[in-house]
């Protein structure tokens, strides 16, 4: 099934998601939570090892349909060079539905929901989804509008955690965090020049963080919301956090208050993070 046809055309109009990145591709193969039309590979890259092997085996164990084709049409596919010789054509990243998330997270004593607010970067974006997917975030709620889409750089920097978070865009935003304040969830938003640090806030019951873009910050809107302002603490003189560094120092300080610590993951042995409650 794995096509050496190089001349074959390769259309860069498509109807679905392309998703880029060995790491993207893998997430996206592993979760099946999108049906993959076809992956594209490099046919430069014919490497009998290495995770591009690894990816061709699958496809045709899954059979799934590959495709060798030029770098140059596999960067006119994913939209960057920066593809590392696999690209991924798949159905459209359906964003979770909000009632499901809040029935799940009803039934947790102590669920964690992030907000990434007014995120224009897509590269920012999927770094926090990563973390957010690292450090034990249940769900994501993102505003409808200020925000970039779930693309294929937001995929590639999320390095396989899109996949495996639920993320929601729900209509009445606000509404939401009100109905959850009302319930006893804690709200915090991470500002600049805040005199509190998180380390200084209980993070251990039902918690919501909000975080700001790089350019609009948190809106008035959802400040408003917050129980508490917290700023992550840098040294004098020190230029600021960028908003995914910023969520990750903040998820840490959440899963260190949360008792969270390190083993082995059986699957890959690589480190990841688990509550030990």
């Amino acid at each position: 099934m794995y096509s050496l046809n190089t001349n074959r055309k390769v259309s860069v109009h498509h109807s679905g998601d392309i998703v880029h990145g060995i790491h993207a591709v893998e997430g996206l193969l592993d979760e099946k939570a999108r049906r993959v039309e076809r992956v594209y590979f490099d046919s430069s890259r014919q490497s009998r090892s290495g995770p591009l092997f690894s990816i061709r085996k699958r496809c045709r164990r899954e059979r799934i349909p590959t495709q060798a084709v030029p770098a140059i049409r596999l960067t006119q596919l994913a939209g960057t060079a920066k593809h590392q010789g696999v690209a991924a054509l798949c159905t459209v990243k359906d964003y979770a539905d909000i009632e499901h998330i809040l029935a799940g997270i009803r039934q947790l004593s102590s669920p964690l929901l992030l907000v990434p607010a007014s995120i224009e970067d897509p590269g920012n974006l999927g770094s926090i989804i990563r973390s957010a997917a690292a450090f034990g975030v249940d769900a994501i709620m993102l505003e409808r509008k200020n925000t970039v889409p779930l693309n294929a750089t937001v995929a590639k920097n999320a390095v396989g955690m899109l996949e495996r978070i639920n993320i929601a865009k729900p209509r009445n935003l606000e509404g939401i965090l009100g109905e959850l304040k009302n319930e006893g969830h804690t709200i915090v938003g991470a500002i600049e020049r805040a005199n509190r640090p998180p380390s200084k806030v209980d993070l251990t019951g039902p918690t919501i963080l909000i975080v700001g873009g790089e350019h609009r910050a948190i809106p008035p809107y959802l400040k408003k919301s917050c129980t508490h302002l917290v700023g992550i603490p840098e040294a004098a003189g020190a230029a600021s956090l960028n908003v995914s560094a910023a969520t990750a120092a903040l998820l840490y300080e959440c899963s260190r208050q949360r008792g969270f610590r390190y083993r082995e993951n059986d699957e890959n042995d690589k480190l990841s993070v688990y509550e030990t409650n």
